[in-house]
């Protein structure tokens, strides 16, 4: 991580947020040390978010949770 404190977090959602998850993405990324924080609308993920901070992924999209269930079966 970025030890300025200027790390941007790279977000990617199925739609465009409303507010009451802008405001939780917010503290979620700064809570890591992130300043920024950049929207990407990628409607394949089907539902839920990616989040990129550095090099650590947070990923709750719903294509990751069915890729993993199909693995499993």
């Amino acid at each position: 991580m970025n030890t300025h404190g200027d790390e941007t977090a790279r977000v990617i959602l199925a739609r465009k947020p409303d507010a009451d998850l802008v405001e939780k993405i917010v503290a979620f990324t700064q809570s890591r040390g992130c300043t920024k924080v950049k929207y990407t609308i990628d409607p394949k993920i089907v539902g839920g978010i990616i989040i990129y901070i550095g090099d650590v992924i947070y990923d709750g999209s719903v294509r990751s949770r069915l890729e993993n269930i199909k693995h499993s079966l």
